[in-house]
């Protein structure tokens, strides 16, 4: 498909699986959106890059979101073998 925006840009989805607590997942994508953007997450005016984030998972496991039953098994039989840092370590790089 030819691109027909006069800028160059396309639309892209970025997907990333994590295993977190539910505070971990929320700042993680805070994190990320501040870094697309440059800006902390909830200002006013626009942004660097049109984006936008959504999570599923934890208590949204039914499919609302994307994430089923399934998925969530799937994540967690390929995450949870996986080294990780320490969950005290985690939340400080995280700022929580």
């Amino acid at each position: 498909m030819p691109d027909s925006s006069p800028d160059g840009r396309q639309p892209f989805r970025l997907v990333i699986d994590v295993l977190a607590t539910a505070e971990q997942a929320r700042r993680l994508q805070e994190t990320l959106g501040e870094a697309v953007c440059g800006a902390p997450g909830d200002h006013a005016g626009p942004c660097r890059i049109a984006w936008t984030a959504s999570y599923a998972g934890g208590d949204d496991v039914d499919g609302s979101y994307g994430l089923d039953a399934e998925d969530a098994a799937f994540i967690r039989e390929q995450l949870e073998p996986v080294a990780v840092w320490p969950r005290a370590d985690v939340d400080r790089s995280l700022g929580l």
